[in-house]
């Protein structure tokens, strides 16, 4: 059975009455950030966290950075901050954590005082097509499938490039565009799905954009069926859980979206029209090039 097929099963509960209890307790009032979709995305995902990839997942792909205390790290689209607090956590670097959605940067930075974080990981909410900081200031630049809702990608790595020291590191993965594919029913129901409208690129237009800035690519790897197999197995996972403990009709119509919006990207890319890629990049030393010529 297709994991997707929980979509029938919270269709179901959103129809039904929950039955009465009459057992006593008490629960206190949530937060004004802790909203039903956050609770679904953290029980699927993990804790802090709003997409694929927990705190081993992060770890393993960061290892590229080498970090160390002296460091700074700007994590772009950071969600819930999970990513931000497990790099800072383990490494004692500090982490800006820049977020589009509002929900998600309260609710993140939330989390991250919470933990005791709120200054080595504090996450706030940014608009990405216009947002600006220091020159020069970051030594790792780290994003998980974000760069693909950016609509002017050449302003945006500008100024991402801009920000990061000689020698810093840039490290992201993406949705990209599959190379010759038609495109298919599957893909154009992507398109229409998704929260903010994607303007994704395909590895080569990735490749020329940085070639362009300076930046040494050092990996560009298809990291599409480990993607795939991360996604399918947690959704797996999740709906058994909830066919034994069911659904609650209030969290119903979130966890149809959510089932909708990860079966969509699922079908996208089994029909071959979009991959994830990861990409390890370097800022070369221009500074010191320029003062040997």
């Amino acid at each position: 059975m297709l994991w997707w097929n929980g979509y029938e099963l919270a269709a179901r509960a959103r129809k039904s009455a929950a039955p009465p209890s009459h057992g006593v307790r008490y629960e206190g009032p949530n937060l004004e950030w802790e909203t039903e979709r956050l609770r679904v995305a953290q029980e699927l995902w993990g804790e802090g966290f709003a997409d694929p990839g927990g705190a081993e997942y992060i770890l393993n792909m960061i290892k590229f950075f080498g970090l160390d205390p002296s460091m700074s790290v700007l994590d772009l689209g950071a969600g819930l901050g999970g990513s931000s607090r497990t790099m800072s956590e383990k490494f004692g670097v500090w982490v800006t954590g820049l977020e589009a959605s509002e929900e998600l940067a309260e609710a993140g930075m939330a989390l991250s005082v919470k933990a005791g974080m709120g200054k080595k990981a504090a996450i706030s909410h940014f608009d990405q097509e216009t947002f600006e900081h220091k020159p020069k200031s970051i030594d790792c630049v780290f994003s998980k499938e974000f760069f693909f809702t950016i609509a002017d990608k050449p302003a945006f790595l500008n100024t991402v490039e801009s920000l990061m020291k000689p020698r810093g590191q840039l490290l992201f993965t993406d949705y990209v565009l599959a190379p010759s594919a038609e495109k298919t029913v599957a893909f154009e129901k992507w398109l229409e799905f998704e929260p903010a409208t994607p303007h994704a690129w395909s590895v080569q237009d990735y490749k020329e954009a940085l070639a362009t800035l300076h930046l040494d690519i050092r990996v560009a790897e298809d990291i599409t069926d480990q993607f795939h197999a991360m996604v399918t197995r947690a959704w797996a996972q999740y709906i058994k859980v909830l066919q034994n403990r069911g659904v609650e009709p209030e969290g119903a119509p979130v966890l149809v979206q959510e089932v909708e919006l990860w079966a969509r990207r699922v079908q996208a890319i089994e029909a071959g029209n979009l991959q994830v890629f990861r990409f390890h990049a370097l800022k070369k030393d221009t500074d010191r090039l320029m003062s040997s010529w």
